[in-house]
């Protein structure tokens, strides 16, 4: 039972990944480059310094990236996008 669960997981996992690739697109440039910094670990208020704008509005950004993504956190937002990045860096190079 626990196979099946752990299986279901990953397969869960890797249709919400399929799913996203498309969503990523509609993200701005702003959303996407909050969302970059937040996955490279830099805190909220560093983003905010960073891109000169308030904690707030980088909290919002990131919520709305979130949803656009379809992930249940931002954790998962960020784990998200940078799968995207890594495959369209592999596919640029086949």
């Amino acid at each position: 039972m626990r196979e099946e669960n752990t299986i279901l997981a990953l397969l869960d996992g890797e249709h919400r990944l399929e799913c996203a690739r498309g969503p990523a697109s509609s993200l701005t440039a702003f959303e996407r480059r909050t969302l970059e910094l937040f996955a490279a670990g830099a805190p909220r208020h560093e983003i905010a310094r960073l891109l000169k704008r308030a904690p707030k509005t980088i909290s919002n950004c990131l919520t709305s990236a979130r949803d656009k993504l379809g992930a249940r956190s931002l954790a998962e937002a960020a784990a998200l996008l940078t799968a995207e990045s890594v495959s369209s860096a592999l596919r640029a190079i086949n």
